[in-house]
């Protein structure tokens, strides 16, 4: 298993450009961050370079949402930009979700007027459109179910199970689960279960302890044991550590270290 960690939480007292070299100095060889829009790509690559650092995923969708039909063709193109940029960037796995997101994570369209079935069948569509050009550029696509009890009110996508069948279907190796751990721990619980009934559709991992999206150790979650399932299971994918620091960022390494 690769450790990742978030620089859009952890490292967040210094500006974003000098968060990659508090990477590296803390011991990491990979790192994420959310969206790319927003960021100079070119100045990433080169402290990546300057650190000898690997980007393990960044957000490959923004303002659009996978279950609106209506949305479908940008959708689709949006993250096909995303996959050149993945590529550039020599990162092989991009995050996406069902709602499109703003600030905060807060849930732009909750879209009350669209059947769930139909929601479930575009984005079943747009994520066989998607496969041909994830399959082709050797990039992952790692579907995230959110928690909407606490962070995302509103979020279509929230149960790892929902998640799965669409993978299942869609039977593309480049199509995957991103299983959050923190938001699954809120909505459905049974983390050790969930993981051996799905771990083949399960692409990448994120961890944070609940209440309070921390660093394991501080809240709820037995992530030793987790951790113990996971090596039985023989995943060997990310694990991307994105929380906030309970207190500061060197305390909230030197636990992610000890995991």
């Amino acid at each position: 298993m690769k450790k990742s960690v978030c620089i859009e939480m952890l490292f967040s007292e210094v500006p974003f450009e000098d968060r990659f070299g508090r990477t590296k100095e803390s011991g990491f060889d990979y790192l994420e961050f959310w969206s790319w829009k927003d960021k100079d790509v070119h100045q990433i690559k080169e402290l990546c370079r300057a650190n000898d650092l690997r980007i393990a995923s960044f957000s490959g969708d923004q303002d659009l949402s996978m279950i609106d039909e209506v949305q479908k063709a940008d959708y689709v193109a949006f993250v096909q930009e995303s996959i050149e940029m993945a590529k550039f960037l020599s990162c092989e796995n991009l995050v996406i979700h069902s709602n499109a997101l703003g600030e905060n994570g807060v849930v732009i369209n909750h879209y009350p007027d669209i059947a769930d079935t139909h929601k479930i069948a575009a984005m079943l569509e747009v994520l066989k459109t998607l496969a041909v050009a994830a399959e082709k550029s050797n990039v992952t696509l790692v579907l995230e179910a959110l928690n909407t009890m606490v962070d995302h009110s509103g979020n279509f996508l929230a149960s790892t199970r929902q998640a799965a069948d669409l993978i299942r279907s869609v039977n593309s190796s480049h199509i995957k689960i991103l299983y959050d751990i923190y938001h699954m721990q809120i909505m459905e619980g049974n983390l050790i279960d969930t993981l051996n009934r799905y771990i083949d559709t399960i692409g990448y991992i994120h961890i944070a302890d609940v209440p309070g999206r921390h660093e394991p150790g501080t809240g709820e979650i037995n992530f030793a044991n987790v951790i113990r399932t996971l090596e039985k299971l023989k995943y060997d994918g990310f694990i991307g550590f994105e929380l906030a620091p309970l207190q500061d960022s060197t305390t909230a390494v030197q636990r992610i270290i000890d995991l």
